[in-house]
């Protein structure tokens, strides 16, 4: 009997519980991420960190990354389902995003959001969605011009101090 339970127990702190992570998920979600001027996040990466409810951040463990979608469908991830290790079924996950430019995940993130808490489920139960709601999310990272456009708006500045000093 003592036997059994303690094989229950340790079952369920290997617990598997998932979700999907997918900001365009109609009707329930659809939330496109953009910089704090409106522009979509093109070019980032999503890192996802999680663990059970409470858990404190500094021990959440990485769980994912995924990109973003381009064209129409700029500002949506990549969706995917996420496992959070320890956190079985019907149990509550903290998870948090950090969002790095480029395609990877090393170093300072440009932006964080979070937490967001979701209930995981185990298979053959369908993962429920990360409820990221229907209203676009800002992330806060400003958007950074383009050289191009750093370069056109010098030279306008230039043309304009010279006409300025002709005058």
């Amino acid at each position: 009997m003592i036997a059994a339970a303690a094989l229950m127990v340790s079952l369920a702190a290997y617990g598997q519980g998932q979700f999907s992570f997918n900001n365009r998920a109609l009707p329930d979600v659809n939330a496109p991420f953009t910089f704090s001027n409106g522009t979509n996040m093109t070019g980032y990466t999503v890192q996802l960190l999680g663990g059970a409810s409470g858990t404190p951040v500094g021990s959440l463990q990485q769980l994912a990354t995924t990109d973003f979608r381009t064209g129409n469908a700029a500002g949506y991830v990549n969706p995917i389902t996420v496992t959070v290790p320890g956190v079985a079924n019907g149990a509550k996950a903290d998870i948090y995003l950090n969002f790095f430019k480029g395609a990877g995940t090393t170093g300072t993130p440009d932006g964080k959001l979070g937490p967001y808490t979701v209930t995981v489920a185990e298979a053959p139960n369908t993962p429920p969605n990360l409820a990221l709601g229907t209203s676009p999310i800002n992330t806060g990272i400003p958007a950074v011009p383009e050289p191009t456009t750093l370069a056109l708006g010098l030279i306008g500045l230039g043309g304009l101090l010279a006409f300025r000093r002709r005058s």
